[in-house]
């Protein structure tokens, strides 16, 4: 699913490239001590068609409720989808992850679960989830 558009739409890209990504954010938040934040979205065990339903929902919902500088990757192994937002403090972070829930609630009946980490604030915690997912 390497896929290369910006403008305002969110860059949507491999578990390869998110993590070249990721390694190259987390080198720029350290240097200029800014923040950034990851959001981690997953469906309910079992969920059948989960490409299916994250290309569906990611076409339609997923683009108006990032930017254009925030980085979109599916892991199929979790199955999970994530997001990296450069620039964003928890609370901003919190913001977006309020309004994808609301969009994944209004599409879909089950129980997504979600997570949100903040660099350099979840600094440890962020590295399990990248052991995990890889």
């Amino acid at each position: 699913m390497e896929q290369t558009t910006r403008g305002s739409q969110p860059l949507i890209v491999g578990e390869d490239e998110f993590m070249a990504r990721l390694a190259d954010e987390i080198v720029r938040s350290e240097r200029y001590e800014h923040p950034f934040a990851v959001l981690t979205l997953r469906p309910p065990t079992g969920t059948r068609d989960f490409g299916d339903l994250t290309d569906r929902w990611l076409e339609s919902s997923a683009s108006g409720l990032t930017r254009g500088c925030d980085v979109v990757a599916v892991l199929d192994d979790g199955p999970m989808l994530i997001i990296m937002l450069p620039e964003t403090d928890v609370s901003g972070a919190g913001s977006v992850l309020e309004r994808l829930r609301s969009a994944i609630a209004a599409d879909t009946e089950q129980e997504w679960e979600f997570g949100l980490f903040e660099y350099p604030e979840n600094k440890v915690r962020l590295q399990e989830l990248l052991e995990e997912a890889a």
